[in-house]
């Protein structure tokens, strides 16, 4: 960046956890097209360079952030007119969580403070180590400093220098307080709250605007090179199907158009977990319409080239079109709003069958073009709440070793017992090995432990997190919604008319599962399928669902009638 030859002024600001900011002095070290010191003394930094050292700009330095980005806007002002910035460049830590700097000014923005007036969050870009992307995507490990180092400092001896320049903070709380010293860790060994780093490294992939998978000179040593780049573009593009993918080496972009300014505000800078929501919804449901077009084009090609003439009938009293009950619970029957689309359970496996409403397996499909190399998603939809202690069942049988109750760091399950028992839903060996094959799953959940909470389902690799993200739009009176939003608003309600007030009416508002998953093989309608009956089991039975309804209006009964196991916050955006 700082050693562009395109005419571009561009202002950095790096920041590193560790106590040394190496990758500030790289920086310095580095450049010679666009810097001017200071002074004279050649050994002066650059005053294009900021560092931020012990901390996340994610976390405790938010404030020094953006304090940072005001001199720097100072500084180009002080500049001649056709010297001044282009451009600031934000370069944060490998810890660092990007939805938090989005927040950050997205906050700013909203108390209409005054540095937002000269700048905007403009376009955010992830760059990905493509050497260890899928081994951490995989792992179970925490992002803190003992439990992974290496996120933290290059080499040992760097992590051995941070602990004698910051000795304090590794003291035992006893001993520092016997000392005196309040016991106050800086931001360089403290845990990120104990995020896994397979969470994290979803979360730096989903809310970018540009991913670089770089490294890719270092992969094509090895003999299976094509394979592990495609598989990881394809994981990358799953997880992000918004995001503009560039392979690089060195980090190095032939045109920083293609970076800086790219996104002009109006990606996912403007974004926020319900826009984020909105976009993978989207995105699921036209992967699965181009997968049924595409299958169904095939039928014809595939009857075509045979040349099969025949005429037959099929029953769709249970497989074909929909059970249209609301309140039918018959695992036998296909309900469009419990499964999400109108796809037949399984692969019809008549050779000979033409019926384009079926699904049929073949092998000349391309299927790459549309889920990416056996990555697919789709969305599991219902308008009745989970049991919570049930939907805790089948959470432990995702490959989730953190935040759900149960489940230990080994990624092994406890058994449950006493009350926990009654919870236990039936989980077929192929369905298990279904529930293994998903890799993210996030989305609105309704949880019978409430009738007004609007809660928000995040599961990325090893980790889970249930939180809060306020009340259901249907609880709130309709004058006090954003005018602007209404329209959105309704487009969740399952009936427009709907009237919190009425208790003969049978629609439920915006409360719903709606829960995007993406995985291996789920590209599969048969996987799919599998997933949604297990996750079917987890919804309120008949009996419960009237008990629900009789209760709905008082919270601390439905929190005793459905005891909640699950751990939850509040979201943060």
């Amino acid at each position: 960046l700082l050693q562009n030859n395109d005419g571009m002024k561009i202002a950095v600001i790096v920041n590193d956890v560790a106590s040394v900011n190496i990758d500030e002095k790289l920086v310095v070290g580095g450049t010679t097209a666009s810097i001017s010191p200071t002074t004279s003394n050649d050994n002066s930094k650059p005053q294009e360079v900021i560092q931020l050292s012990n901390g996340c700009a994610c976390c405790s330095l938010s404030d020094e952030l953006l304090a940072s980005v005001s001199e720097l806007i100072t500084l180009s002002d002080l500049r001649d007119p056709t010297d001044r910035f282009d451009h600031i460049v934000i370069e944060t830590s490998g810890v660092s969580d990007p939805k938090a700097i989005r927040g950050h000014f997205q906050d700013s923005m909203f108390y209409n403070m005054p540095l937002m007036e000269r700048v905007q969050l403009d376009t955010m870009c992830t760059v990905v180590d493509c050497t260890t992307y899928l081994d951490y995507l995989q792992s179970a490990r925490s992002t803190a400093e003992d439990d992974s180092p290496e996120l933290h400092y290059r080499n040992e001896e760097e992590r051995q220098k941070a602990r004698e320049t910051n000795w304090m903070d590794y003291l035992p709380d006893t001993l520092a307080e016997a000392l005196g010293e309040q016991v106050q860790r800086s931001s360089s060994v403290a845990p990120v709250d104990g995020t896994g780093v397979s969470d994290l490294l979803v979360t730096q992939t989903e809310v970018a605007d540009i991913v670089l998978l770089n490294k890719i000179d270092i992969l094509e040593e090895d003999r299976n090179a094509d394979n592990r780049v495609r598989e990881i573009e394809s994981i990358v593009k799953s997880l992000n199907p918004r995001a503009k993918v560039i392979k690089t080496k060195y980090a190095a972009v032939d045109n920083l158009k293609d970076i800086l300014g790219a996104a002009g505000g109006t990606g996912v800078a403007g974004a926020g977990v319900v826009d984020d929501h909105r976009d993978y919804v989207s995105a699921s449901a036209a992967i699965t319409t181009a997968t049924a077009a595409a299958t169904s084009a095939s039928i014809v090609e595939s009857n075509d080239k045979h040349q099969h003439q025949h005429s037959h009938t099929h029953s769709h009293d249970v497989d074909g079109a929909p059970c249209m009950d609301p309140d039918c619970t018959d695992p036998s029957h296909h309900h469009q709003e419990k499964s999400g689309d109108s796809m037949p359970a399984t692969a019809c496996t008549d050779p000979n069958c033409d019926d384009p409403t079926h699904t049929h397996d073949h092998s000349h499909i391309d299927h790459d073009t549309l889920s990416y190399a056996g990555i697919g998603s789709f969305v599991y939809r219902a308008r009745r709440p989970f049991h919570p202690g049930r939907l805790t069942a089948f959470l432990r049988n995702l490959p989730i070793v953190r935040g759900v109750p149960g489940c230990n760091g080994n990624g092994e399950v406890s058994s449950p017992s006493g009350a926990d028992k009654e919870s236990e839903i039936n989980i077929p060996s192929q369905a298990s090995e279904s529930l293994k094959c998903i890799i993210r799953s996030k989305g609105f959940a309704w949880l019978a432990d409430s009738n007004l909470a609007a809660m928000y389902w995040s599961h990325a690799g090893s980790s889970f997190e249930m939180q809060c993200l306020g009340r259901w739009w249907a609880t709130l009176p309709r004058e006090q919604w954003p005018e602007e939003a209404k329209a959105d608003i309704l487009s969740d309600f399952d009936d427009a008319r709907h009237n919190e007030d009425n208790a003969s009416m049978s629609t439920v508002g915006d409360r719903r599962q709606e829960v995007v998953f993406i995985g291996t093989r789920l590209n599969d309608p048969s996987v799919q399928e599998r997933i949604r009956d297990t996750l079917d089991q987890c919804l309120l039975a008949d009996d419960e669902w009237i008990s629900y309804k009789e209760q709905c209006s008082n919270e601390a009964s439905l929190r005793t009638t459905f005891a909640n196991p699950l751990p939850t916050r509040m979201l943060s955006y």
